[in-house]
């Protein structure tokens, strides 16, 4: 059994699709992570990384995530090959089962949750 960590931040907005077969949402986000250490030239790497994300999971990452926020993904590998291009090599992305928000939520959000939790007590 494989699992796998990534951690980095978001390089675009969560665009949820739609399965044609299954009619449940899904998401690819993809995450950019630099490494620790610097190239012979003293340049950072940076590694780009694709996360498959379904269902209700797909769904809270396009509320709550945004381009720049970072975030954890841990799930598996799955492999993905180019039928169309034969020459290229095959590559893969994380199907995963759990995303962790890591960035604090933006300002505006956090107001609306605030305001939000007093209409309750307020109710209560």
């Amino acid at each position: 059994m494989l699992k796998i960590t990534a951690i980095g931040n978001l390089t675009n907005d969560v665009e949820l699709k739609m399965n044609e077969t299954t009619g449940k949402p899904y998401a690819i986000l993809r995450i950019a992570s630099d490494r620790r250490y610097k190239d012979k030239a003293g340049n950072h790497l940076t590694d780009f990384i694709s996360i498959k994300v379904r269902g209700p999971l797909a769904e809270r990452c396009a509320e709550f995530a945004w381009k720049g926020c970072k975030l954890a993904a841990f799930g598996d590998f799955e492999t993905i090959t180019f039928e169309n291009e034969p020459e290229r090599q095959p590559g893969f992305l994380i199907k995963a089962n759990d995303v962790e928000f890591l960035s604090p939520r933006k300002a505006e959000d956090a107001a609306q949750a605030v305001d939000a939790e007093t209409v309750c007590e307020d109710a209560a």
